[in-house]
């Protein structure tokens, strides 16, 4: 139905006995949030179960913040009192903390290669001319070792050297990674 509240209430005043056109009407009402739907909803109701119509509970409401202060003068330093003794900072009115955005994770930096450019090419079997497709399909077919699914059948020391063979070779591509972007 594409009925606003008003046609649904008259709809429903019509056919309060109709069993089907209720169903039709709750069905409709049960999705939306207006407070005059939501009490058409509860007299539907009332109407298909055979139950007083229950009062609906009022939303609760939401919250509203408020204002952040106005803070003046946040680099001025505070003045002495006319007497020449210095401001006791119990006595001073302390400004209002203002609310903080929620800060993004921080980014962790790259860190630095753990091993050498040339033995990052050795372990994924590549050169410095070959394609950047090249060796991440070589880095793909390698860490494929270690799938879970064909370590399954594997020994605990096997299992672990293969796990170990796998970080070696991803830490290769993270190596030859960084050196390409390095030279970019």
């Amino acid at each position: 139905m594409q009925l606003g509240v008003g046609d649904l209430e008259a709809l429903f005043t019509k056919s309060k006995t109709d069993v089907k056109v209720l169903k039709q009407l709750e069905h409709e009402l049960q999705y939306r949030q207006g407070p005059r739907a939501v009490a058409l909803l509860a007299e539907v109701q009332a109407a298909m179960y055979g139950a007083a119509p229950v009062a609906p509970a009022p939303a609760p409401a939401m919250p509203v913040p408020a204002p952040a202060p106005q803070q003046t003068g946040l680099w001025e330093r505070p003045t002495a009192p006319a007497t020449g003794l210095a401001a006791s900072p119990i006595a001073a009115p302390r400004p209002a903390e203002p609310i903080k955005a929620p800060t993004p994770p921080a980014v962790p930096k790259t860190p630095e290669p753990a091993m050498p450019v040339e033995d990052a090419y050795k372990l994924l079997k590549a050169t410095a001319g070959s394609t950047w497709e090249s060796i991440e399909q070589t880095r793909r077919q390698m860490v494929q070792q270690s799938h879970p699914a064909r370590l399954k059948s594997m020994s605990p020391e096997r299992r672990a050297q293969a796990l170990a063979d796998a970080k070696r070779v991803n830490a290769a591509y993270v190596t030859l990674s960084q050196a390409r972007c390095a030279v970019r």
